[in-house]
């Protein structure tokens, strides 16, 4: 390992643009609405269960009476190992005779752009890359409940493919006519029944969140365009163009929380570098939630980060869990880029998430 071969960078103007790439991520992201950035110094998560809910009042009782004992609240955990996140990309002899071939022809204007493309583009996409996985991990496990890394959303070796984070079987429910049936789907009634079931367990549910093609099953049923009609004091009920701010309203109206709509994806590459787009928001489940944040993005410690020998020979910055480090190799001559956190998203009371699929009559 040794220094980087790319004199322009250094470690300012490398902090520079990974601060800008941060700006860019944090304008155009989900998962910083719901999850916070935590640190720990172990290599482990845990979600807890049981720690809301309404509290219970007190008792009238008289003078010089005993206080009535009441039970205490019970709090589990789920619980695993923090994973690690990376991706890595490898400038080799044909991409560097590119770059000096370009800085040759930039005259000393080395602010050009395709100057500037080469310098720090395997800088953005490594720091874009940790942040899209963080962003597929949380959606995912808020959407579901579950997360699940097969060959199809995951290259790496993992030692978990599945982890639940334990959402009460009772809260996980399905529909009693599938959303896209547009003439015979009550999503309007479907949604107040899971507030009412929320309610019913100690819950006050405050935001409800889908993903963009469930919002536009909603808006497209008869019962939507029919309500929405009266609500605007319209005949022509076929014609109804519906938005989600007046959806928001309508349901105000009717005391039940907002709408929030999740158009989020990410591109993966497979083994042989082919590319698939995969949205973020497991799609046809609504999640209603009591409180917006819903935990944290558990991070822990990286050796690269803490190891002189590396610091001595690479140069690095970190942003939030997302450490950004270079350096190349000698033999073969290359330049590597790589992007890293040991992170995981966790919650903190699961039994207050309620979940609705919207795609089938069964939950699955």
């Amino acid at each position: 390992m040794e220094r980087t071969l790319l004199n322009e960078l250094n470690k300012r103007n490398l902090d520079s643009f990974v601060d800008r790439a941060r700006d860019s991520w944090l304008k155009r992201s989900y998962w910083r609405q719901f999850f916070g950035l935590k640190p720990t110094t172990q290599l482990t998560w845990e979600s807890l269960a049981g720690s809301g809910g309404t509290p219970v009042m007190a008792d009238v009782v008289e003078y010089n009476a005993s206080m009535p004992l009441k039970s205490r609240k019970t709090i589990t955990k789920r619980s695993g190992d923090i994973p690690k996140l990376g991706l890595k990309f490898r400038m080799d002899e044909k991409d560097y005779n590119d770059y000096m071939t370009m800085k040759a022809l930039a005259g000393g204007d080395l602010n050009r752009l395709a100057i500037l493309d080469i310098v720090f583009g395997d800088v953005e996409a490594c720091f874009d890359g940790v942040m899209a996985r963080t962003e597929h991990l949380c959606m995912q496990a808020l959407s579901y409940g579950k997360l699940t890394l097969d060959a199809n959303n995951n290259n790496g070796i993992i030692t978990e493919t599945d982890v639940d984070f334990g959402i009460p079987s009772g809260n996980k429910t399905a529909v009693g006519t599938i959303w896209e049936t547009s003439a015979t789907a009550t999503p309007l009634k479907d949604i107040r029944n899971k507030v009412k079931a929320a309610k019913s367990n100690g819950h006050k549910i405050t935001q409800i969140v889908m993903d963009d093609s469930t919002f536009d099953n909603l808006v497209a049923t008869t019962e939507a365009k029919e309500s929405f009609a009266a609500f605007r004091g319209v005949t022509d009920k076929t014609k109804q163009f519906l938005m989600l701010q007046e959806i928001n309203m309508y349901l105000s109206n009717h005391r039940l929380p907002p709408i929030m709509v999740v158009d989020s994806s990410v591109q993966f590459e497979g083994r042989d570098h082919s590319k698939t787009s995969i949205d973020t928001w497991k799609t046809g489940y609504v999640a209603f939630l009591t409180n917006k944040m819903v935990g944290n993005v558990r991070h822990g410690p990286i050796m690269a980060e803490n190891s002189a020998a590396i610091r001595k020979k690479a140069i690095m910055t970190k942003r939030d869990h997302v450490l950004i480090y270079k350096f190349s190799e000698l033999e073969p001559p290359a330049e590597f880029t790589i992007g890293q956190a040991n992170a995981f998203p966790t919650f903190n009371d699961v039994d207050s998430i309620y979940l609705l699929l919207t795609t089938a009559t069964t939950w699955s």
